[in-house]
């Protein structure tokens, strides 16, 4: 097993913490753009679950597939887009090519754009939590969940990872190094896969 130095954020830099939203996915059981689909407030899906980003990341830094520059125009400059150009062959691609932007950054905090009712009390714990432990999980009445965060010493990891499975396999190498954080937030593991998905979480 590789074995990492892990270097702990001190307080005097939590201010370089960043944060990764993953929107490059093509919606595929959705049958629509989903990002575009609206809530009951309103919102569109990917506004519902930005508007809960804090101010309080260093950066934030939106993923988006090739052919989004127009649409991703609407989200500057409060967000950084990424093109990921091979997007279409999966999450751990779009995830490599967002590492580059994060090579200042102590830690990262990763979460995807199909999970609206993510509270903004839970990433300013992540936030939090992150200083004091190299990964960061959070964990409600049992179930694990996202966002999920990582310190520096896994970006190269990140910046490798390819395919469908995101940073799962980074996840269950590293087993031992995650810490659980427990929450009172159903949004860390309600995403929105379908429609039917989509007006059961809404309802």
């Amino acid at each position: 097993m590789q074995k990492h130095v892990i270097l702990a954020v001190t307080e005097s830099n939590t201010d370089r913490i960043g944060i990764i939203i993953l929107a490059a996915g093509y919606s595929k059981r959705f049958n629509s753009d989903k990002r575009q689909a609206r809530l009951q407030s309103g919102e569109t899906l990917l506004d519902a679950t930005l508007n809960k980003i804090p101010d309080s990341f260093h950066q934030r830094l939106l993923v988006l597939h090739p052919g989004d520059e127009e649409f991703g125009r609407h989200y500057q400059p409060d967000w950084t887009l990424c093109i990921a150009e091979h997007a279409s062959q999966g999450m751990g691609h779009s995830l490599a090519a967002a590492m580059p932007y994060a090579q200042n950054w102590d830690a990262a905090v990763i979460a995807l754009a199909d999970m609206p009712y993510v509270q903004s009390s839970t990433y300013h714990a992540l936030q939090k939590t992150l200083i004091h432990y190299p990964i960061v999980r959070p964990r409600c009445q049992g179930r694990m969940g996202n966002p999920v965060g990582f310190q520096a010493a896994y970006f190269k990891e990140l910046s490798e990872l390819s395919g469908d499975q995101g940073a799962r396999n980074i996840l269950i190498r590293h087993e031992k190094e995650v810490h659980l954080m427990d929450c009172v937030d159903w949004g860390i593991i309600q995403d929105v896969d379908t429609v039917a998905a989509l007006n059961k979480a809404d309802s």
